[in-house]
């Protein structure tokens, strides 16, 4: 099995919540500097580019598109507000 899919293996089997929990800002990237204050650092590694799949993620989780909001309505009075499917709200990953 190829980089790539193990990556998105990996990805898709990390529980969310220890995902959004566990992180910590205190991690900085490879090639990264920081460059004042008391925080002061230069990474002593080469910048390391997001490959294909990972680049996809980041789309996903910032653009991504989870499916039709089929706008359901509460109330019978609301039925004529709805759009048709071609204006209608798709459903996404960010708010």
């Amino acid at each position: 099995m190829n980089s790539n899919l193990l990556g998105l293996q990996s990805a898709l089997n990390f529980p969310l919540i220890q995902a959004l929990l566990g992180r910590r800002s205190r991690r900085f990237g490879l090639g990264m500097t920081l460059p004042d204050g008391p925080l002061a650092y230069t990474s002593k590694h080469d910048p390391l580019p997001l490959n294909e799949t990972e680049q996809m993620l980041v789309l996903l989780a910032a653009a991504g598109n989870s499916g039709w909001n089929y706008l359901i309505p509460r109330q019978n009075a609301a039925l004529s507000a709805i759009a048709n499917y071609p204006a209608a709200a798709g459903g996404r990953t960010f708010p």
